[in-house]
């Protein structure tokens, strides 16, 4: 019999950046192997990661959120990031910058849960929509379209000695309160903020 854990949904604190620059890392690993270059992907760095996310923590607010989900014992499964758009041709105030689940956790609810927390927090705090970018070829891009995001804008990213298709998704409307989460075996998502 499996033990089921509880993750919920809380701001992100200092002691978490390791886990969440694994996370980071990891996913970005299984994510985009065989889409990224393989010499890139290596030379990721939990380690100045981390320091990243140390910087971005320490200067995090309701308005530039980083977020987690993580269980009672503080194991980070999931995490997120937002703040004000920085494309501002667009016509959406918000944008989420990250939103990563750790490999072997996806569609478990996390990312839903993650999603929701922030439309929750820029919805209260007037914001005009939010959008998200994702490289083209990127499998998990289509949980943007199952959470209700319009295809909206399209571009070409510089990364690592070649370009990218990247796309990006809009929400106009922030209200989509707790999506429907599939909830696996593993994980029992608790209410988000």
């Amino acid at each position: 019999m499996e033990e089921t854990v509880r993750i919920g949904i809380r701001m992100a604190r200092p002691a978490d950046v390791a886990d969440i620059a694994h996370v980071y890392v990891e996913s970005w690993r299984d994510t985009y192997a065989g889409i990224l270059p393989d010499t890139g992907l290596v030379r990721m760095s939990k380690a100045e990661h981390a320091a990243t996310w140390t910087r971005t923590i320490k200067h995090a607010n309701l308005r530039n959120p980083v977020l987690v989900a993580a269980d009672t014992k503080s194991n980070i499964y999931g995490f997120a990031s937002a703040g004000p758009t920085r494309d501002k041709s667009l016509q959406f105030e918000g944008e989420v910058y990250t939103l990563y689940v750790a490999p072997g956790w996806t569609g478990q609810g996390i990312g839903a849960g993650l999603l929701a927390s922030l439309f929750r927090l820029f919805g209260k705090g007037g914001y005009n929509g939010m959008i998200i970018w994702a490289l083209a070829d990127n499998p998990s891009r289509f949980f943007y379209e199952a959470m209700g995001g319009q295809l909206v804008a399209e571009r070409q990213h510089p990364m690592w000695g070649k370009t990218f298709r990247e796309i990006a998704y809009g929400w106009h409307k922030l209200d989509i309160g707790r999506p429907k989460q599939r909830v696996g075996r593993n994980a029992e998502p608790e209410p988000p903020l």
